[in-house]
């Protein structure tokens, strides 16, 4: 079965990712991996050197931005064709703009669907209806192995979900490391910037920093080590 990772962060997400694309894009050459989705959030910073990675490590780039939404949980959209990326880049800067200093705000109704593929990550509210109604037969579920008890019923659910909804679903495994080393230096950022907002390190640590496990691919945590019956093998065929 080939399996590409489709929800890669880079070290261009400030205080998310932790490596940097050259770095990535190796460490999938060396996996057999045959494609990255960059997926930074609400942003399209590192996607130059993203390609650049790409080139040299033969590994192909789906180029995408992991979008958050004020009345939904996150989205990925791929653009398909060069209109389609205009409509993207034209959706985060409307989101700076109405963010203000630092800030970003967008609603789902500011989507403009046309050529895009989205994968919805699941979340509180997430409208399975109203995606597939959005964006058709382009739109996907994420199924998301957290290596947390419950796994197994909790994606057997969502799966379940995803079927009656007629929104096809696929496995991924949120990369934000190429190794277990930049992962901890990933956790490590986090907890530095927490410490600098009012002193609130001990609630917001609590509540914000995620479990790191399955997160790199030192560990050999890549979803390519298990069968999902799930996984949408055409993905990466429908982008360009």
């Amino acid at each position: 079965m080939s399996y590409a990772e489709l929800q890669v962060t880079t070290n261009y997400s400030f205080l998310r990712g932790a490596s940097h694309p050259a770095e990535l894009f190796a460490r999938a050459a060396e996996l057999a991996i045959p494609a990255l989705g960059v997926v930074d959030r609400n942003s399209l910073a590192g996607m130059v050197r993203a390609w650049e990675a790409a080139r040299e490590s033969g590994v192909r780039l789906v180029a995408g931005c992991h979008v958050d939404l004020a009345d939904a949980p996150p989205v990925l959209l791929y653009p398909q064709d060069r209109p389609a990326w205009s409509r993207l880049c034209r959706l985060l800067t409307l989101g700076r703009a109405r963010g203000g200093h630092r800030g970003f705000s967008l609603s789902w109704q500011d989507i403009d669907a046309r050529g895009l593929i989205a994968i919805q990550l699941p979340g509180e509210n997430f409208n399975l209806p109203r995606l597939r109604e959005t964006f058709g037969d382009r739109a996907y579920l994420a199924l998301t192995l957290h290596h947390r008890p419950g796994d197994a019923l909790r994606l057997a659910r969502l799966a379940d979900a995803a079927q009656a909804a007629r929104v096809a679903s696929l496995a991924n495994n949120t990369t934000k490391a190429a190794g277990s080393g930049a992962s901890n230096a990933a956790s490590v950022g986090k907890i530095e910037g927490l410490g600098t907002r009012l002193g609130a390190i001990v609630r917001e640590f609590g509540g914000r920093v995620e479990h790191e496990a399955g997160r790199d691919w030192w560990s050999g945590g890549v979803w390519a080590r298990h069968e999902l019956s799930h996984t949408v093998n055409c993905f990466c065929t429908r982008t360009t």
